[in-house]
């Protein structure tokens, strides 16, 4: 099994060091060549609230690998791009990368900037590893070699949001969702679907009833009409897809026309720390949320720990966004591929992430061989509203094992529910 922690790692990278120069490790650093590595993600725009905690882990392990003398003798540099969260500006930001001898990339929390930059990774003889795009096409019709993805895909999370759902609450048989008009969001709710259809009968031994979605536009300035369609639905329960800023203003919208009262739980995709901590206590009374990673669970790791203290560190906040740990994560795999390599030849480097197992802050991640869908824990958090500063308090941590409802790898083919 081919696993480095964050202490092997950068034990033997430092020793690395002193043996190629002679030098004592502080002189090898000075002397060490430099492996950038390239940062995609929104930095404005809507999805910046996702997009800067994404960017600070990814600097915190390069930071931590760099102290203890790099990969190799050599020193990580991080070269970071804004793409908006859009296909086009990933497009443009990746070509400004690759001008720059940047080859191993990391970021992309949107589907549409992979989807837009994936087709070029091959004629640039490049890798990317997406950190929080869910769309189960990255992976199969949509797949590209040079392409690994950290998170788990839509169909895997979200079929195991529902089975939670039918296993927890069984009484909550009729649902909606908030859709976007977007791959992603049609992926979620796909998934999503397919969950209840199947989990509600065979483990709450009830049918389920399901409203077609209400679909909205990502950036859409106001989510009154969507809201006032909602409450006048038969469901008791709906699904969010909206993130970022637009989840902010639906929830924060939602709260005002009462919708609590309709919906005293809602489920939410994973719209990220920030907008329960924008929101406070304007979230609903209740919402169950995908999560990539929450500390607390993680805090028996080693690299979970040093991550939180490091984090605290760099921002002075006590909270780290889930999507700090995925490109963090995603660092410590290339540093991992390119300790195995000796390099960072890109084939090199595909070859060796294919099927590695390595330790993150959130234990360990495997790619699987045959598509580069990471495996690891899927994770959910139940927050309640509360009388307190946030607003809001953890009711509810769950891991579940993403194999429970993994699909088969079918590379170049579409999931067949």
């Amino acid at each position: 099994m081919t696993t480095i922690s964050r202490r092997k790692l950068l034990q033997t990278t430092a020793a690395a060091a002193v043996a190629s120069t002679g030098l004592l490790p502080g002189r090898a650093r000075a002397q060490a060549k430099t492996i950038k590595i390239g940062f995609l993600g929104p930095l404005s725009g809507g999805m910046e609230v996702m997009g800067r905690p994404l960017l600070t882990g990814a600097e915190i392990a390069v930071n931590q690998i760099n102290k203890a003398g790099g990969v190799n003798g050599m020193q990580l540099e991080l070269v970071a791009r804004d793409d908006k969260g859009t296909g086009k500006d990933a497009v443009t930001a990746g070509r400004d990368l690759f001008a720059s001898g940047v080859n191993l990339l990391c970021g992309n929390i949107s589907t549409a900037s992979v989807l837009g930059i994936s087709p070029l990774l091959t004629d640039a003889n490049a890798a990317l590893i997406s950190c929080s795009a869910v769309a189960d096409s990255l992976t199969h019709e949509a797949f590209t070699p040079n392409y690994f993805r950290i998170c788990e895909n839509a169909y895997t999370k979200y079929r195991a949001q529902a089975k939670l759902f039918a296993e927890r609450m069984p009484e909550l048989t009729n649902w909606t969702g908030v859709v976007t008009d977007a791959a992603n969001g049609k992926s979620i709710w796909k998934a999503f679907e397919s969950g209840l259809k199947e989990f509600y009968p065979k483990l709450a031994n009830k049918d389920v009833t399901i409203t077609d979605p209400i679909v909205t536009k990502v950036g859409a300035p106001d989510f009154k009409q969507q809201i006032a369609r909602l409450m006048a639905t038969p469901a008791q329960c709906f699904l969010n897809t909206t993130n970022g800023a637009d989840a902010i203003l639906f929830f924060s919208q939602a709260a005002s026309l009462g919708m609590d009262s309709k919906f005293p739980l809602a489920a939410d995709a994973g719209s990220g720390w920030g907008v329960p901590t924008a929101l406070k206590n304007r979230i609903p009374p209740s919402i169950l949320m995908g999560v990539f990673w929450y500390y607390e669970a993680y805090k028996n790791l080693a690299m979970g720990r040093d991550l939180y203290t490091d984090y605290v560190a760099a921002t002075g906040k006590e909270f780290p966004d889930d999507f700090v740990e995925l490109s963090h994560a995603s660092i410590y795999a290339y540093a991992n591929a390119i300790k195995a390599t000796g390099g960072t030849d890109t084939q090199q480097i595909v070859k060796a992430m294919e099927g590695m197992k390595f330790d993150t802050a959130k234990g360990v991640r495997e790619f699987r061989k045959e598509d580069h869908q990471c495996i690891g824990d899927v994770t959910f958090l139940k927050l309640d509203r509360a009388d307190n500063e946030r607003g809001w308090v953890v009711a509810d941590f769950i891991k579940v094992d993403g194999r429970d409802t993994m699909e088969a790898p079918s590379p170049g083919k579409a999931i067949e529910f």
